[in-house]
């Protein structure tokens, strides 16, 4: 009786043995986890490769955009000017000399200019600045050079077109030198002294047509129904052009609002 039961107990033993290494070795040979661990892996190697590919288009896409921002911006401070015309002022005289004979002519041309609004500062060095008149017998491609240019950084109404230095005048002979008036003037009406035209200051440009005549030797000077332009070139920015038609009636002062193209 003993025997029969210590046979039971180690056939049920056994059973159990056989029983948990077949269970183990079914566990052993399921590998749905491991998949399932090295498909993750995978994918998420995958987003972190997506991540990085995104992340490089976009920056590269960014930095597009930023310098096609640059390009517009550059072209449109190119294509815009940073000068607005305020005021055009024409004097009329005999060209200094008491004894010519009337009707008057325009001997001198004062335009006063503006920094337009939401433009950059304009700098009024003679090397940084061109300026060209014309007329119907005249064409001068630049008046504001180191010798024929002038500032004053403050404005006088008894100024005389200093003279800016001595140079060659071809008029007068290939060995001779002169000294002479200053062809074109700029003056601080409003600002700070310096030849940097900044928001909130106004220049006054003078420009001596007798002082061109002399120089040149060709008739500057404008009387009525006459027509002239002026070209004012900064180094940054589109030019500002002034042009305007003497008045029939030629008065000692004659003001005109605008001088834009006709």
């Amino acid at each position: 009786m003993f025997m029969n039961r210590q046979w039971r107990i180690s056939l049920s033993a056994s059973l159990a043995g056989l029983l948990c290494d077949g269970r183990m070795k079914r566990l052993l040979k399921n590998k749905k986890g491991m998949t399932g661990i090295e498909t993750a892996i995978i994918l998420i190697a995958f987003v972190i490769a997506a991540s990085v590919f995104a992340f490089a288009v976009l920056n590269m896409g960014l930095i597009a955009t930023q310098r096609a921002q640059e390009a517009v911006g550059a072209g449109l401070q190119q294509a815009s000017s940073s000068l607005l015309l305020d005021t055009l002022v024409l004097k009329a005289g005999t060209g200094g000399n008491p004894t010519t004979p009337l009707p008057f002519k325009v001997d001198n041309i004062t335009i006063l200019v503006k920094i337009a609004p939401g433009q950059s500062p304009c700098d009024f060095n003679q090397t940084r600045l061109a300026i060209s008149f014309k007329n119907n017998y005249t064409f001068i491609q630049n008046i504001f050079t180191m010798g024929t240019g002038d500032f004053i950084p403050s404005y006088n109404e008894s100024y005389n077109f200093r003279t800016p230095g001595s140079f060659y005048a071809p008029p007068i002979g290939p060995t001779s030198y002169c000294s002479i008036p200053a062809l074109c003037t700029i003056m601080v009406l409003q600002g700070n002294g310096n030849p940097v035209l900044e928001a909130g200051e106004t220049f006054a440009i003078n420009i001596n047509l007798v002082g061109i005549e002399q120089v040149y030797g060709k008739p500057a000077r404008i009387g009525s129904y006459d027509q002239f332009l002026v070209d004012i070139m900064p180094s940054v920015g589109a030019k500002l052009t002034v042009m305007a038609r003497v008045p029939v009636s030629v008065q000692p002062v004659m003001m005109l609002l605008t001088g834009g193209p006709s």
